[in-house]
């Protein structure tokens, strides 16, 4: 996806996106996934914490990653996204009922492709990708 700018939805030409879900309710992470799916990205995994998020980063390395803010075992969205923008170029979507949680500071540092709060609209999350450019975040230059 590095270079041009190219359409990110697959059925204007352009390859699907490789997207992990960072989320610790399993309703809520199938339904991203099923969301995901129908608008032909493909889920490379669904990590409840802050830890795994970032190991099935670095064995996938998505596109992008759609993170909730409160995980599982007390961890923190946010220093995944963190990690994942850093340290791999990878952006995030975040999406959560926590918005408040994220401070300036953490938000400048994520630099957050979309902010979405739970629960989310119907088609809003394939919005909040359309609106973005993930071409303008290259990982294989």
């Amino acid at each position: 996806m590095a270079g041009g700018h190219e359409s990110i939805f697959p059925n204007e030409g352009a390859a699907a996106l490789k997207v992990l879900v960072v989320e610790d309710n399993i309703f809520i992470a199938l339904d991203l996934e099923g969301q995901l799916d129908e608008m032909g990205h493909d889920v490379v995994g669904i990590a409840a914490t802050a830890t795994k998020a970032i190991e099935m980063a670095l064995k996938s390395v998505p596109d992008l990653a759609i993170v909730d803010l409160q995980l599982a075992d007390g961890s923190r969205g946010q220093d995944a996204a963190f990690v994942l923008r850093a340290e791999m170029d990878i952006p995030s979507i975040i999406v959560s009922g926590s918005m408040h949680q994220v401070t300036d500071e953490e938000r400048a540092a994520i630099r957050p492709l979309a902010m979405l709060s739970k629960p989310l609209l119907s088609g809003e999350l394939g919005r909040a990708i359309e609106t973005v450019n993930i071409s303008d975040s290259p990982k294989d230059e």
